[in-house]
């Protein structure tokens, strides 16, 4: 009548208030001492783990940037303003390093600032941050974008009233270069970033993309595209990123220094050529005078990196191009891309219901016109003065004419074509080479042109060499 009474092999069931609180202590302290909790890992709570730190490999790559410093300042190279840079590198880099996740790109703006008041002083920092700061808040104000764009255009176009001298201005004159540097080609990019976002962009990558600290010394600065920029923050290891940065900068270096010795050494002067062989020494070595804005772009990305923002490439091996439309993919790569994503993209989608070659050559040409009239008003800003000339306009006309050529060929060449030339047999690498001395020849000439004070200039200097 009763149930068989033997002893229990489990646990009796705990009360429903006991198991409460046996699940809640669960979740905050580990069940089992056994089970500890996971390593630090050279991260903060929350951050990616490409921002993993790790000293001893921090310390190699801060003894790299160093030495480059030391070399910087042993062989004066781009004069203080480099110099007080790399001195707050040795500084802000470490400290930036350490700092976590979520105060990097806010720290990046501050140090751009500080490299700013180190090379032109707090009052003209002052000045120039509080017109950045304006333009930004403009651009990023709660108006429709077409009023926020007009409004942007009437600023600079008084702003360039009183930089001709054509209104006073209480400004001084050293504001204007250094505000443009850092706002006549970044905010175009940004606001065209604006009109196509989803989202609010964040502040903190919008200050940061203003203040960038190479603009310091830099500037005749590369145009950094705001999409690839902030992507490129911690997209990988960080410490890969600062190692493809102190590659970039002693390329930068190096390309520094072989400009001044081409400068220095081998350059002559146009008044000394009197013979082909003579010319040919000036067209080569007056070209060769781009070096000098190649190193100070690998310079400035290369100290971007750094920070851990990778970005790409500025230039390609722009010597060996074998064709005009590989020359104008790899030199001055970041002017290429702003080009083709501000202009080129936009009107070949206009043009889609057009033939495809008349949609392309129309682009193309549409990208060479606006290439030339952007110089010349980075000029106007820079130097105070338009930097429009006939040899200015032909040197655009007749590098655009080639480009056009070169894109309609290319579009009307076959895959088998393509390859062929690609291929390492004798045949195509001699074809190869024979492409990449017509393109250099070209581009030599097109340099001399557009280097010439006016076209009679240019003329009387292939007279005296072939009298």
């Amino acid at each position: 009548m009763f149930p068989l009474l033997t002893p229990r092999t489990t646990p009796s069931p705990r009360a429903p208030h006991q198991r409460f609180t046996e699940l809640v202590r669960a979740h905050i302290t580990p069940r089992s001492p056994a089970q500890p909790p996971p390593p630090h890992h050279g991260l903060y709570h929350g951050e990616p783990p490409t921002c993993q730190r790790h000293l001893p490999t921090f310390l190699v790559i801060f003894a790299h940037l160093a030495l480059l410093i030391a070399l910087i300042r042993i062989y004066r190279i781009e004069g203080r303003a480099l110099f007080n840079l790399g001195n707050l590198l040795l500084i802000a880099v470490p400290i930036h390093y350490l700092l976590p996740y979520h105060w990097k790109r806010p720290a990046l703006a501050a140090f751009g600032l500080l490299a700013l008041s180190g090379v032109f002083g707090p009052i003209l920092t002052a000045l120039v941050a509080t017109a950045a700061l304006t333009l930004l808040a403009i651009a990023r104000a709660n108006w429709p974008w077409s009023l926020r764009a007009l409004t942007l255009i009437a600023i600079a176009s008084t702003a360039a009233l009183a930089r001709a001298g054509l209104i006073p201005s209480p400004v001084p004159d050293l504001v204007w270069p250094v505000l443009a540097s850092l706002v006549m080609f970044r905010l175009i990019i940004y606001m065209y970033e604006l009109k196509h976002a989803r989202h609010p962009e964040p502040l903190s990558d919008s200050l940061a993309y203003l203040f960038l600290p190479p603009n310091a010394c830099f500037l005749h600065f590369p145009v950094v595209d705001y999409r690839t920029f902030c992507r490129g923050f911690l997209a990988r290891d960080i410490h890969s990123i600062q190692r493809a940065g102190l590659a970039m900068m002693t390329r930068g270096i190096l390309h520094l220094l072989l400009y001044r010795l081409v400068y220095h050494r081998l350059l002559i002067a146009p008044t000394d050529v009197h013979s082909p062989a003579t010319l040919a020494i000036y067209l080569f070595t007056n070209y060769l005078l781009y070096l000098r804005v190649s190193g100070q772009f690998h310079l400035a990305c290369g100290i971007l990196h750094l920070f851990g923002y990778q970005l790409p490439e500025t230039h390609h091996h722009y010597l060996l191009a074998t064709g005009f439309t590989d020359y104008w993919r790899r030199i001055n790569i970041y002017w290429k891309d702003f080009m083709v994503r501000v202009v080129f993209n936009p009107v070949v989608f206009r043009l889609k219901r057009w033939p495809r070659q008349a949609a392309l050559l129309t682009a193309t040409a549409i990208v060479f016109l606006t290439t030339w009239a952007l110089h010349g008003y980075q000029a106007f800003w820079l130097r105070g003065s338009w930097g429009f000339s006939l040899p200015d306009a032909l040197f655009w006309a007749i590098l655009g004419s080639l480009v056009m050529v070169n894109v309609l060929h290319d579009a009307r060449r076959k895959p088998a074509a393509r390859a062929a030339l690609l291929a390492r047999t004798p045949k195509a690498l001699a074809l190869r080479s024979l492409k990449i001395a017509g393109t250099l020849t070209t581009i030599c000439l097109l340099w001399s042109l557009w280097s010439s004070p006016s076209l009679a200039e240019w003329l009387a200097l292939f007279q005296r060499a072939f009298a």
